[in-house]
């Protein structure tokens, strides 16, 4: 079995320095040369726009610049015009809010930023809309799901960075409402059609735990649980969860 520190951390940093030497080789040598690079350590597949979609979105998101400098830098996109067919923002009938709307060649991908739905959610999320929420994937899916109040799973899984090489351990929120399923990404601030959501984001999911389950399982085994990692909880929660069962006398009050 790897150990935490293969699993959670040493992948993380190596799909980070990929991302990093791509950017520089890009910037400084030019894209035939970031492209050889790729090639040489295995990469297959390099997706640099919707790796501009998912930055611009998450811009969109915060709170450090007007609307109209979003909306600018959003429209920037267009540039991309053998990928992106329209933008569009316009109020969103059912949240009556303003939604983002990008049409790619792939599909739409369509985002409402997350803490105008839920503004409650400011009051443990405070730093939702600004840059402090990257890296707090984890903790910030844990609130979301507990405080949501509607049906919804934590789900756990791959993300691209730009290549196959660069994959990142990540955690979101899905739910359902009124029929249409979505994705809650507290990262981005983002609530996006889970359609769109996955093929921006390369999605690959590796478990699922309901927030009833979870609630479930903080309730019968708050004080072991709180001494796992969020993180290796969302991954092994059924081995965990089997191992407390088997020494449930230890659990009983």
């Amino acid at each position: 079995m790897k150990s935490y520190n293969e699993l959670f951390y040493e992948r993380f940093h190596k799909s980070q320095e990929i991302d990093e030497e791509f950017v520089r080789i890009l910037n400084e040598k030019g894209l035939l040369e970031a492209i050889n690079y790729l090639k040489n350590i295995g990469a297959t597949t390099l997706d640099m726009n919707n790796y501009q979609i998912k930055y611009r979105i998450s811009e969109w998101t915060k709170n450090k610049v007007s609307n109209k400098e979003k909306e600018s830098f959003i429209y920037e996109l267009l540039q991309l015009k053998d990928y992106i067919k329209n933008i569009n923002i316009s109020k969103n009938n059912k949240f009556n809010l303003p939604e983002l709307s990008i049409e790619t060649t792939k599909g739409i991908i369509r985002a409402i930023q997350f803490s105008s739905i839920a503004p409650k959610c400011k009051e443990k999320l405070p730093f939702i809309e600004t840059d402090e929420r990257h890296g707090k994937c984890y903790d910030m899916a844990r609130e979301i799901s507990l405080n949501l109040g509607i049906s919804n799973n934590i789900v756990t899984g791959y993300i691209y960075g730009y290549t196959d090489k660069s994959q990142f351990l990540h955690s979101w929120i899905e739910t359902t409402q009124k029929g249409e399923e979505y994705v809650i990404d507290g990262t981005l601030n983002a609530l996006i059609n889970k359609k769109g959501y996955y093929f921006m984001q390369h999605a690959k999911p590796i478990t699922r735990i309901s927030n009833q389950t979870f609630a479930n399982d903080i309730k019968k085994y708050i004080d072991k649980i709180e001494e796992i990692p969020i993180e290796v909880y969302y991954v092994f929660r059924d081995e965990i969860i089997k191992a407390f069962q088997e020494n449930d006398e230890i659990f009983e009050r």
